[in-house]
């Protein structure tokens, strides 16, 4: 049986994934790259279970943030779309916090709000 890929959707998720990966602080990253092989795991597992060798660690080693965006980046490029589509999820709930904090920026606070004598 064949599926249809959205494309457009694909591209823009993996943007999505590697722009706010950037923005997220270092542990954040760090669980975005676990997230993606433990993805990753799943798919290329053995029918009845057994996994390959050298997937059987989902740890993700010691790196400095830009090595951890650099390595998110380069497996953003062989992402399917069923993954991405879990992954800005993901990140989405990640980066919650950042929303938050936005909006309430964005609203004035409440003594502006009283008129002025």
């Amino acid at each position: 049986m064949r599926r249809v890929v959205n494309v457009g959707a694909l591209m823009r998720d993996r943007e999505f994934i590697k722009v706010n990966a950037y923005l997220l602080p270092k542990q954040a990253k760090r669980r975005v790259l676990a997230m993606m092989a433990r993805l990753r795991r799943k798919r290329t597992e053995v029918p009845g279970g057994v996994r390959a060798a050298h997937h059987a660690s989902a740890s993700v080693p010691e790196m400095t943030s830009a090595e951890l965006v650099r390595e998110i980046n380069w497996r953003v490029g062989t992402l399917p779309p069923d993954d991405a589509a879990i992954l800005v999820g993901y990140i989405g709930r990640l980066s919650h916090w950042r929303t938050v904090r936005r909006r309430r920026a964005a609203t004035p606070p409440a003594s502006s709000l009283l008129p002025r004598r």
